[in-house]
């Protein structure tokens, strides 16, 4: 008896000197390690800002709004989901959370917890088996960023390795990587994507339970999938464990942790945002290797307004063959994108998931308020009379005679009403005046055309009225130099792009081509008064047409937004009809709509170096007393100034013009005798007489080396128009030497085509002045 209790005895003490053995081993490696890690530390584990950067370099892209809302994730290398996230991101009662889950003495040890391998080891002799674990929050990074086969040398070198974490790390930039990178359900990774995924909500806002839920599912991602039945039970049963312990540790009050053990996981995966698709799809293009949060400049409520305003939209443009709209909307300020939508709706529905912002389409009259903000450069101002009447142009092309959209003449008419009207002719005229190399030029330089050998030959005076293609994208930039004061400023899409700055275009000249197009009165002969152009705000309004209807624009700009809208098919085919003002007008109504509902809108200020002058209602020049009708225009202060009205000299209210408008008068006289307009006569100039060397003819049609073909049976006729610099009486017109014709106002004549080479003159017998061409029948 006394053999078995010495024998007893000494097992007891045997087990005793086991224990406290390993305990000694325990605290002497412990030791150990706490005075090599300022030795041997740095030879030993992983290196944690190469493990970090090479985490951070394999995960995609989190594209933000510019309020940091998310617009679309795309994976990572490893074809897991995750969202970044600051420390300030994460809630208190999440870092309690997971720190009571996981980690209760993070704050305190230095990347392994002595009294947590203890307990550890303690439990695990016990049950005689692995039943718990000691690693802290360092230890799992190390093996989260790291993976390793679970074995002793790679628990020894995640130790190595959460010291080092330590060593190089606060605390919070060691808890922000964990809670960055930590596994979770599915291929989740991360607190933000776990929170957006299960709770559809950001980290930030997480409660109480919600913040135990993901805490609890941490240590098993597995097995707590909230997403299977059974596993979503297991996930619950643990999470109320992480609420209890919570109460237990005083991180919670009863009445919190009451409501939040009532609370059912979710079972419904959620999917994560993806808004506004053509715009992530550029920025991807642009930043394709951009990782992380990119912070944009959407405005995300705006955009989804308008996009809601183009889709209820788009059913009454399909019914006139038009199955397409797109927006772009920008702040002229800092010329940041706020809005885009490159089509309807981002599908296969008629081309859908194509860009419009990016396609190249006929601009149609987009362009005018360019050449005439050229023309401004140039000295000219906005009471400018330009004759809006048929003239043939020679190009290397060929003939080119522009007409009006509505294929009227309106005679004279000042550049605020052709460029409010949109006239072509006028447009055209303007074009040959400055020069198509200056403007071909011009518009290069603003980014609109890129420089194509050849293309003004191409292009030739139809550049003035569209002819060429045009991107919104590239539009949207140009008039941004008439919403800042003549600055043109590259557009920009993210917080860090960078930007190209210049000064474009004087001040003057901006804020002129603002005026016009705000006047609602200058465009009266074309567009009327439309209720969709009728704003609370004077809003500076363009629009175009391409031939056949194919494209609809319209552009709309104050200091607050830039507006460029456009509607047609992507396969270019022709529309019933619809012009830029009607197809895209309403769309504009309503998206001014949303503007004005957001307060005031900001107004271009005239310059202090503009000044408004009288101006006669007719000539755009200064009146004089037998102006009829008076009005105001824009001139710049001591610079321009324009000559006495010669239009008017007598009371009897008409308006003389001078010989170039003989043409336009002569089919006025048809259809109205008591025509206002009437030629200049010669005692017009009885003050200011002319000689004869200051006097020329101008020959209008046929041009030199005009080629007609004569046509069996046909007419085989052609018309014979000039032009006196001056009004003369009468115009003689010879044909090979001898007279064919005299003709007065308009100056026109009937030729019979016959085959050879033949020339045409034009004199005016008053002064001896002559003008003449060759030309050839076959």
């Amino acid at each position: 008896m006394k053999s078995l209790r010495n024998r007893t005895k000494l097992c007891v003490t045997f087990k005793r000197n086991k224990v406290l053995v390993i305990l000694t081993t325990l605290i002497a490696t412990v030791t150990l390690l706490w005075l090599l890690r300022f030795f041997w530390l740095p030879l030993m584990g992983d290196d944690p800002k190469l493990l970090i950067k090479n985490f951070e370099n394999g995960i995609g892209k989190c594209i933000l709004d510019k309020e940091a809302k998310i617009l679309r994730v795309t994976p990572c290398k490893d074809g897991s989901i995750h969202i970044p996230a600051n420390f300030q991101d994460f809630p208190q009662s999440l870092l309690d959370a997971v720190l009571t889950a996981e980690d209760r003495n993070f704050f305190s040890h230095p990347g392994f917890d002595v009294w947590a391998i203890m307990r550890a080891l303690k439990q695990n002799i016990s049950a005689r088996r692995i039943v718990s674990g000691a690693s802290t929050i360092s230890q799992q990074l190390a093996r989260v960023l790291n993976p390793r086969p679970r074995i002793l040398k790679s628990k020894l070198l995640e130790l190595f390795t959460a010291l080092r974490f330590e060593q190089n790390f606060t605390k919070e930039q060691i808890l922000t990587y964990y809670l960055n990178s930590v596994h979770f359900f599915g291929n989740v990774r991360g607190v933000e994507a776990a929170s957006m995924i299960l709770f559809n909500k950001t980290s930030k806002t997480l409660n109480l339970a919600e913040s135990a839920t993901l805490a609890a599912a941490i240590q098993a991602p597995g097995k707590f999938n909230p997403f299977k039945l059974d596993s979503n039970k297991l996930l619950q049963k643990r999470r109320d464990w992480v609420l209890r312990e919570l109460l237990k540790t005083g991180k919670c009050s009863r009445k919190e942790f009451d409501d939040a053990i009532k609370l059912h996981v979710p079972t419904v995966r959620r999917k994560l945002p993806f808004n506004a698709p053509h715009f992530c799809d550029y920025l991807e293009q642009l930043l394709p290797e951009a990782k992380g949060k990119i912070t944009t400049t959407l405005d995300l409520t705006l955009h989804n307004e308008v996009y809601e305003i183009i889709r209820s939209r788009i059913k009454a443009l399909r019914e006139s063959s038009m199955n397409q709209a797109a927006c772009l909307i920008i702040e002229p300020k800092n010329m940041e994108i706020i809005s885009m939508h490159g089509s309807a709706e981002y599908s296969p529905i008629a081309g859908g998931f194509n860009n419009a912002i990016f396609a190249r389409r006929s601009g149609g009259s987009i362009l005018k308020p360019f050449l005439y903000a050229l023309a401004f450069e140039k000295s000219y101002y906005p009471s400018y009379v330009i004759p809006d009447t048929m003239q043939v142009f020679r190009t290397t092309s060929g003939d080119y005679r522009p007409e009006n959209a509505n294929r009227t003449s309106y005679g004279p008419v000042t550049i605020r009403s052709a460029l409010g009207n949109s006239l072509n002719v006028s447009a055209v005229k303007m074009l040959n005046s400055l020069g198509l190399e200056n403007f071909y030029n011009f518009l290069n330089e603003l980014r609109i055309l890129d420089y194509e050998e050849g293309a003004i030959e191409r292009l030739g005076l139809g550049l003035a009225i569209g002819n060429s293609e045009v991107r919104m994208y590239d539009l949207g930039q140009a008039y941004g130099i008439f919403a800042n004061n003549g600055q043109y400023k590259s557009l920009k899409c993210h917080k860090s792009q960078k930007q190209e700055e210049m000064d474009f275009i004087s001040p003057e000249s901006a804020y002129m081509i603002y005026d016009i197009l705000s006047d609602s009165s200058a465009r009266l002969f074309t567009f009327g008064n439309p209720s969709f152009f009728k704003t609370r705000d004077a809003i500076a309004i363009k629009t175009g047409t391409s031939t056949n209807y194919r494209d609809a624009w319209l552009a709309a700009f104050t200091e607050d937004f830039i507006i460029i809208i456009w509607a047609g098919n992507f396969d270019g085919s022709p529309t019933t009809g619809m012009s830029g003002a009607t197809a895209c007008g309403r769309i504009f109504k309503d998206i001014m709509n949303i503007f004005e509902k957001r307060g005031r809108i900001n107004l271009p200020l005239r310059p202090e170096t503009i000044e408004l002058l009288p101006v006669c209602g007719t000539s755009g020049k200064l009146p004089n007393k037998f102006c009829p009708q008076k009005g105001k225009d824009l001139f710049r202060k001591g610079i321009q100034k324009p000559p006495k009205c010669d239009f008017h000299n007598e009371t009897d209210g008409s308006h003389r013009l001078m010989p170039e408008y003989a043409s336009w008068l002569s089919a006025r006289s048809l259809i109205n005798d008591a025509d206002p307009y009437q030629l200049m006569r010669l005692d017009d100039f009885a003050e200011n007489a002319v000689t004869a060397a200051q006097n020329s003819i101008k020959i209008l049609s046929p041009m030199e080396g005009d080629c007609f073909i004569i046509t069996p049976g046909g007419e085989n006729k052609t018309l014979l128009r000039a032009v006196p610099a001056m009004p003369v009486k009468e115009i003689i017109w010879y044909y090979n030497g001898f007279e064919l014709a005299r003709s007065g106002p308009p100056y026109e004549a009937v030729l019979e085509l016959e085959k050879g080479l033949h020339t045409i003159t034009a004199i005016s017998p008053e002064d001896q002045t002559a003008s003449a061409v060759t030309i050839s029948v076959k």
